[in-house]
């Protein structure tokens, strides 16, 4: 499939070496520039998901696929939802370790997709492809207003790839 879209696209990827970060903008930029535009492939909570505007015509759509919860099992984030329980628990206020990890995984969502859309002019289609976005309504909730436009999540019918697809194409459409 790569390779098929490799045919219309410019394809990049994220480097796993931080050196190489500033290169790599620069020619995704010169190629995102032209009627051909191009993609970038990068990770959440890496490298580029933090400190680098996308504005204008360098991110016209932002793909999440699945929920990048943090690893459960390291210790550290293990020891902070223990305390936090302990918290709420003998204090009655705050948040549950469970809350806090649910956190942690939606900022990194909404720092990712705020990349796209830097300016009051600036436009990009937001697709999160994973059920969990439509079907829990923690994580539904947990994202920024501006996304939800107020609404309910999503119908299964209005997830449908064909679904999606027609409301991409009506949205580039209007611009």
């Amino acid at each position: 499939m790569l390779q098929q879209i490799g045919k219309k696209k410019c394809i990049h990827r994220e480097p796993k070496n931080s050196r190489e970060v500033d290169e790599l903008l620069c020619r995704y930029s010169s190629k995102a520039s032209t009627k051909a535009g191009a993609l970038l492939f990068s990770v959440m909570g890496g490298k580029m998901s933090e400190g680098i505007n996308f504005a204008d015509h360098l991110c016209r759509c932002v793909l999440v696929a699945g929920l990048p919860f943090p690893d459960i099992t390291d210790p550290i984030l293990k020891e902070k939802m223990s305390c936090l329980d302990k918290e709420k628990r003998d204090a009655g206020m705050g948040i549950t370790g469970q809350e806090y990890y649910q956190n942690l995984c939606m900022r990194t969502v909404n720092q990712s997709v705020g990349r796209a859309i830097r300016h009051a002019n600036d436009y990009a289609a937001i697709v999160l492809c994973d059920f969990r976005y439509a079907s829990d309504r923690r994580i539904w909730r947990s994202l920024p207003h501006w996304l939800r436009k107020g609404s309910g999540a999503p119908s299964q019918a209005e997830t449908a790839f064909a679904s999606v697809h027609k409301s991409i194409e009506s949205f580039f459409a209007g611009r």
